[in-house]
């Protein structure tokens, strides 16, 4: 437990003292990947209104269901 306790401590120091920098780095390096994940977001969200714009048209003739029987 007292590991356990000293660990805690320390890491709590250390975020303290070079939490400024450790957000700088993380923030550069991650960069990247939020810019492709927001990427991807985007493309399926244009995917998405794509399909339902086929699916549903806008002038409301329903190509499937019941009417259409």
């Amino acid at each position: 437990m007292l590991r356990f306790l000293a660990g805690a401590i320390a890491g709590a120091l250390a975020v303290w003292m070079w939490g400024d920098d450790l957000h700088g780095y993380l923030a550069e390096k991650t960069r990247d990947v939020r810019t492709r994940t927001a990427d991807q977001i985007q493309a399926l969200a244009t995917a998405a209104e794509q399909i339902e714009s086929t699916i549903r048209p806008a002038d409301g003739n329903h190509p499937v269901g019941p009417a259409a029987r």
